[in-house]
């Protein structure tokens, strides 16, 4: 009985302890949580994204208006129809434009397919950019052919050297196909070796100095030159 007294006596201190603490009010708990960066939400098609050497990545990614390095990126995955549905959220700041691009292992932006300025925005932002050709061939095309090299070889009335590097020309005129100025007959571009391939010559080494047009500085970026080489040495695909 002692001990059952003892309990009873317990318990009663303990409802009383709880009946101090409840003033019989019910209060309604707000958490207010502060939003970092801004959000963006894309979709669209893209093809060539799988086909890339090792090194890079394509990914959705922010960038500020004075670097080349992404300050935010998320890589782009797809469905099987090729399709993407990607939201990029924490944005910083400083981020002034979009894309989808291929980066390097440093982050830096090698090759862009598709662009867009940005502001943060309360809302996340949603954008349809349509269908994106993001091949490493592709990025060749438009970053190295279509800038430095198309005025010459076929964007006038004649190419030359008989050598078209415009817009759906350029791959049938270089893979597997013999230069006309190499004493052996190198090919162009001989998949899976680029140092083996006329057009590494052409762009790396003083061969073209007696052309009447030097190649060696035409290309500066040695990120670019060494696009050109993976993407030989990768299977020079299309």
């Amino acid at each position: 009985m002692r001990n059952h007294k003892k309990i009873f006596l317990a318990l009663i201190g303990i409802a009383a302890v709880l009946s101090a603490c409840d003033d019989g009010k019910i209060y309604e708990e707000s958490i207010h949580v502060e939003r970092e960066g801004g959000s963006v939400r894309l979709t669209g098609q893209i093809e060539g994204n799988h086909d890339w050497a090792s090194g890079y990545s394509i990914v959705l990614a922010g960038f500020s208006s004075d670097s080349e390095y992404a300050k935010t990126a998320k890589g782009i995955t797809t469905n099987e129809d090729g399709s993407m549905d990607i939201v990029l959220s924490g944005i910083p700041s400083e981020v002034t434009s979009i894309e989808i691009c291929a980066i390097n292992r440093l982050r830096k932006r090698i090759a862009r397919f598709y662009s867009f300025d940005y502001t943060e925005q309360e809302d996340t932002i949603r954008i349809d950019a349509g269908n994106v050709d993001a091949s490493m061939f592709n990025s060749i095309q438009t970053n190295v052919f279509d800038r430095t090299c198309i005025n010459c070889h076929g964007g006038s009335t004649t190419a030359a050297a008989g050598l078209y590097l415009t817009d759906g020309k350029s791959y049938d005129a270089l893979v597997n196909v013999p230069a006309d100025k190499s004493p052996d007959q190198m090919f162009f571009v001989t998949p899976g070796n680029s140092e083996e391939s006329f057009l590494h010559l052409t762009l790396n080494t003083d061969i073209s100095a007696d052309w009447g047009m030097d190649h060696i500085d035409m290309i500066t970026s040695s990120d670019l030159l060494k696009l050109i080489d993976d993407w030989i040495d990768n299977g020079a695909k299309k």
